[in-house]
């Protein structure tokens, strides 16, 4: 495993990439996929130079055709200014592409054909990850606008709603306006495939937001209460915690406030003593 502390990342390439390369050499395009490839390894780096600088622990990067993703072991829990500054580390590194590009022409260190492929894909490369799509740059810049607004188990659950729609309305139209190819279909298959693991994954997911969050520090995080019913589950409670924001939980019932607690004595309850069906007024009382 990765930690903040290694100067390269792991990588793992996905067999789709491995796919597009054998396939580059047989029909003589492996300058363009080389090219591509450049392009995606240097987005990538620039999150994880941007995670290594805010101490992230990260366990790896998985490279494939226009796009990679940088798997981390901090799962939400880090302030969401941290997140926002790693998301677009990746699409800045295009910046200095273009640069480089345009030096290379001027100084004429390529050829030119070269050149105006790298021009071409660091665009491509560039506006396909800015897509509001899961797992691209522009899906997680979604989900982390969402989470200013909404819990973090409804956010993420809009988020892969939205990414499966957007991605559909965006395969049926390429497919009418465009010519059929093999690469786009299976681009498209392995983003929509993505996004239906999401799916199938969100309450793992949520539950491991909810253990990070439980070991966690929140001190810097703004307190917001929470009102909930007596009979309220604490699953149920859990699902309307923020992202942003630490909580601390009133039980009401008839217009009269019962009491109040931390969420942490919600979550010790829940991950440590392992009272899963048990109601938050129950946990209330059972604290007194």
């Amino acid at each position: 495993m990765t930690n903040s502390s290694s100067m390269f990342p792991q990588l793992h390439i996905h067999p789709v990439l491995w796919f597009f390369a054998v396939t580059a050499v047989i029909t003589g395009m492996l300058v363009e996929f080389v090219v591509i490839f450049l392009i995606v390894f240097i987005h990538e780096l620039g999150h994880f130079a941007a995670a290594r600088k805010f101490g992230w622990r990260i366990r790896r990067i998985s490279l494939w055709v226009f796009g990679g993703v940088m798997e981390t072991e901090e799962h939400s829990t880090k302030p969401m200014r941290e997140e926002a500054w790693i998301i677009a580390s990746g699409p800045l590194q295009h910046i200095w592409i273009y640069l480089l590009l345009l030096m290379f022409s001027k100084f004429e260190v390529l050829p030119q054909a070269v050149i105006q492929l790298g021009y071409l894909y660091n665009t491509t490369i560039l506006l396909f990850n800015l897509l509001p799509i899961w797992p691209l740059d522009g899906g997680r810049i979604y989900f982390l606008m969402l989470s200013r607004f909404l819990p973090f188990r409804k956010a993420h659950s809009v988020t892969i709603i939205s990414s499966i729609i957007f991605s559909a309305i965006g395969v049926f139209s390429f497919l009418i306006f465009y010519p059929f190819t093999l690469s786009t279909v299976m681009l498209a298959g392995f983003i929509i495939w993505e996004n239906r693991l999401e799916w199938k994954q969100r309450y793992y997911i949520f539950i491991r937001f909810l253990v990070k969050r439980y070991m966690a520090k929140q001190n810097k995080l703004k307190v917001r209460p929470l009102v909930v019913a007596p009979d309220t589950r604490l699953i149920d409670v859990f699902s309307k915690f923020k992202r942003a924001e630490t909580h601390h939980i009133f039980v009401k019932q008839a217009g009269r406030t019962e009491g109040w607690m931390d969420e942490k004595v919600c979550l010790y309850a829940y991950f440590k003593i392992n009272q899963y069906q048990a109601s938050a007024g129950e946990i209330m009382h059972s604290d007194e």
